[in-house]
């Protein structure tokens, strides 16, 4: 009797870092995807900054309507950026993974949104650490 407890006991304990490794995983590329989500967000702002000051006579109201096009598209990408990251810092709280998980998940898609390559690769981050955060043992 006491052999089988202590098995199940040891079992379960060598069980334990898998997850919490799961988790630490997950939190790794979630954060960051958040972070460079949260770069691209910033990066096309100040594009759209950078489009509204300059220009030519005959140009100015198309420069002016891609530089607010570009501003409201970083002012999401920095929405998604910060949502993914405190997606990810749930993920490490006791009894809210899954919340944390969906969070990341969610808002990593629809960071495509955003289009641009580094938000390219912070949606690939996000989806993966959202499935390792989601998965079941």
């Amino acid at each position: 009797m006491k052999i089988n407890e202590a098995e199940k006991e040891a079992k379960k304990q060598l069980a334990a870092p898998a997850k919490s490794n799961n988790l630490t995983a997950a939190f790794a590329l979630s954060l960051a995807a958040g972070i460079l989500i949260l770069i691209q967000g910033v990066v096309r702002t100040l594009q759209g900054r950078a489009l509204d000051i300059s220009g030519i006579e005959d140009e100015i109201r198309r420069r002016i309507l891609e530089g607010i096009a570009f501003q409201v598209v970083g002012a999401i990408a920095v929405v998604f950026g910060v949502l993914i990251i405190v997606g990810a810092v749930l993920l490490y709280q006791l009894g809210q993974e899954v919340a944390g998980g969906l969070i990341v998940l969610v808002f990593s898609l629809l960071s495509i949104l955003t289009f641009g390559v580094i938000g390219l690769v912070g949606l690939i981050l996000g989806v993966i650490g959202a499935a390792l955060a989601l998965k079941k043992k």
